[in-house]
Formats: structure tokens, sequence, C-alpha cells
């Protein structure tokens, strides 16, 4: 199975926040990370968790 991951700026595009605000979440264990070649990367599947916790009223709600 090849896990799929982004970058921590892309990231923050795709999340529609600042990088320093991804950085926060990311230091506050709200979004999980991984090394790959000595960069820090997020998987595609942990943003669309984040998008789902964040949203209020959402029927996916964790």
């Amino acid at each position: 199975m090849q896990r799929h991951g982004v970058s921590l700026a892309e990231a923050a595009r795709r999340l529609g926040m600042s990088q320093s605000a991804l950085y926060v979440a990311v230091q506050k264990g709200q979004i999980p990370t991984f090394r790959r070649g000595g960069r820090t990367v997020v998987f595609q599947g942990a943003l669309t968790d984040y998008q789902v916790r964040q949203r209020p009223n959402s029927p996916y709600r964790l």
C-alpha cells in the first residue's frame, strides 16, 4: 500500500489556512504528520479528517 502525502505548505493551501496556523494544529496533535526524506509530510486522509472535525454541525463529526 502506497501512502500519499503532501508538504506542509500544500496542506495549508488545501485547508485554506496560514502555514503558521497549520504548524500550531500539528504541534497540538490535531493533524498527524510523518517524515519522508527529511521533510515533514501530511497524509491526504489526515487533511480530510481534520476538515470534517472542524465543520460545526457535520453529520460525520468524530
